[in-house]
Formats: structure tokens, C-alpha cells, sequence
């Protein structure tokens, strides 16, 4: 049995191995007929070339099935954040595909609400809330900007705690 993190590490070296592999065996495959075979000792280059890939088959096999086992143990291993618990699977998923495009949507709305303070600014007029008490020139925010930067500094703790946290388990998980 080896945790997450060394079958992590060992696809990285079977990747590695899968390309030399590969550019290994091309010198090979075809020769002049006057240049001695340099396996022929050891059964030809027909025979090194059929050992090899049959390796290189191998070593995808064990690639596929490492990357079955880290998907069987990342769906079954619960990493909790705040109230929120999710398999490490999704939030992988959370982590590549969600975590951005939720950053980018508050970065925008906080931006937004920034330019129009700005802008009430400039005027001289008032920057007041929806439900305020307004006059007509006065610039009405719809959305609590300090609501929003807590949201925005939440949404930044989760992502930087996920990162230890998926690191311990990937640690102490075994597969």
C-alpha cells in the first residue's frame, strides 16, 4: 500500500519513463542490413522491440491503475471546511473549476461597487443603500460591499486551508 502523495509521485516517474521509453525504441526499428544488429546476442532487436512494448504497456496499465485508485480514495476521503464537507474528489473539482470563477464574479461585483463610490464622489452626490432614505441625484448600491469582502476573504481562507488540508490527506491516505 502506498498513500496518495507517493502514487502521485510515482505517476510523475512512470510519465517520465513512458517517454524514454518511447524515444528508446525508435533507433530500432529499421536498419541497414550491413550494420550488425546490437541485440543479437540477446535475441534480436525484434525480440528487445516486442520486450519493450510490452513495458511501455505495462507501465500504462499501472499508470491506469494508480489514477483508479486515486480516484476510488479521493471520492470515499471527506475533508471538511467550516460547515462545508465534501469528498477530496469534489473538492478538487471546487478547487479547478468553481474557486475562480467565484473569485472573479465578487472581484467584479466589489469593483463595481467601488467605480460607483467613486463616481458618487466625483459628483457630490450621496453613495446611499437601496433601502436608504435617497434623493434623486444621489447613487443607490444595491449590493453590501462589506458583505461582499467578507464573502471574498471566506471564499480566500477556504482555498488557502483546502490546499493543507488536501496536502495531509493525500499524506495519510492510502491507496
Amino acid at each position: 500500500m502506498q498513500t496518495v502523495t507517493e502514487a502521485l509521485a510515482e505517476l510523475a516517474t512512470i510519465d517520465k519513463r513512458l517517454g524514454k521509453k518511447s524515444q528508446d525504441m525508435l533507433p530500432y526499428v529499421a536498419r541497414l542490413e550491413q550494420i550488425k544488429d546490437p541485440f543479437v546476442k540477446t535475441g534480436g532487436s525484434e525480440k528487445y522491440l516486442t520486450e519493450q512494448r510490452q513495458s511501455f504497456h505495462d507501465l500504462m496499465m499501472r499508470k491506469i491503475n494508480l489514477r483508479g485508485a486515486i480516484a476510488r480514495a479521493n471520492s470515499e476521503t471527506m475533508i471538511q471546511i467550516g460547515r462545508q464537507e465534501m469528498s477530496v474528489a469534489d473538492w478538487l473539482v471546487w478547487k479547478r473549476e468553481c474557486y475562480g470563477v467565484k473569485s472573479g464574479m465578487l472581484k467584479g461585483l466589489l469593483s463595481q461597487v467601488q467605480g460607483a463610490r467613486t463616481e458618487a464622489q466625483k459628483r457630490g452626490v450621496g453613495f446611499v443603500k437601496q433601502e436608504s432614505v435617497s434623493v434623486p441625484e444621489d447613487i443607490v448600491v444595491c449590493l453590501d460591499e462589506q458583505a461582499l469582502i467578507e464573502e471574498l476573504d471566506e471564499l480566500e481562507e477556504t482555498y488557502g486551508r483546502l490546499d493543507g488540508l488536501l496536502s495531509l490527506k493525500n499524506a495519510t491516505t492510502t491507496v
